[in-house]
């Protein structure tokens, strides 16, 4: 139980003998669940649509999709090839928007959503993008991002209520591309 619902419960025992204010409490308890409940539907319709618009968004655009992840996993959702190019995808869904108070990185210090660095962070430690990198199948796609040859490229869709996903490519600065983690 969170902190809200312990101090209501905390109230309840501290006016148990008064049968009123614990019925408005008991109210308020409900009103609170209800009000959680409702945002957690919410946000499973706004993840929902943000991922049929990611959906989309990759298959415009011809990527064969290697990654499809959790929402709410940093940095992106969805990734996988189109010719010498990776393409990684920021879904947003309903009035959802990269946020402007920043993220933080796995080191704890905060930089914005979208951003190379938190872009970079997103695949320095997205285990599955580390270990598909690791196989030797993908060999020539890991010494293409260390040399050049094969470009990342972050893509934001947005779908908003209306269901059609808005693409902006997110500027990734190549000075601050870092792929020495890359396995060999």
């Amino acid at each position: 139980m969170d902190d809200e619902l312990q101090q209501i419960d905390a109230l309840i025992a501290a006016h148990r003998d008064e049968p009123d204010v614990v019925a408005k409490l008991r109210e308020l308890q409900s009103a609170i669940q209800r009000q959680r409940d409702a945002q957690k539907s919410f946000d499973r319709a706004t993840d929902d649509l943000a991922s049929a618009g990611g959906d989309g968004v990759m298959a415009a655009l011809g990527v064969t999709e290697v990654f499809r992840g959790p929402r709410g996993d940093h940095g992106f959702q969805k990734w996988g090839m189109r010719d010498s190019e990776l393409v990684f995808l920021l879904e947003k869904g309903g009035s959802d928007t990269i946020t402007g108070r920043g993220v933080p990185l796995a080191d704890g210090t905060w930089v914005a959503e979208g951003s190379t660095a938190y872009f970079m962070d997103a695949a320095r430690h997205h285990q599955v993008l580390l270990a598909w990198l690791s196989d030797p199948v993908h060999a020539d796609v890991a010494r293409g991002l260390k040399d050049g040859t094969v470009k990342a490229r972050y893509i934001l869709a947005t779908t908003p209520d209306g269901g059609s996903a808005e693409v902006t490519d997110l500027v990734l600065n190549p000075d601050y591309l870092d792929w020495s983690w890359v396995p060999q």
